[in-house]
């Protein structure tokens, strides 16, 4: 199912959030994403948008985990 623009961006920006400095792994973040949005997001987009927009919204801290870049 087609989710609505923004939707799925919306989610991992509210999971990150939800998980403070400690962040979380891509597979969790798809996890919560499904939960949210009640359907099937594809992994590829969950991984998609994570690598497109590190560093300037999230940080890399391991292999697949992520936090949010702290606000300068």
């Amino acid at each position: 199912m087609k989710q609505q623009p923004g939707a799925v961006r919306d989610s991992i920006l509210e999971t990150l959030r939800s998980k403070g400095s400690e962040g979380a792994h891509w597979t969790d973040i798809h996890a919560e994403a499904n939960s949210r949005l009640g359907g099937s997001v594809p992994a590829s987009s969950i991984r998609s948008y994570l690598g497109n927009n590190t560093p300037n919204l999230f940080q890399r801290t391991g292999r697949g985990h992520y936090t949010l870049t702290p606000k300068k």
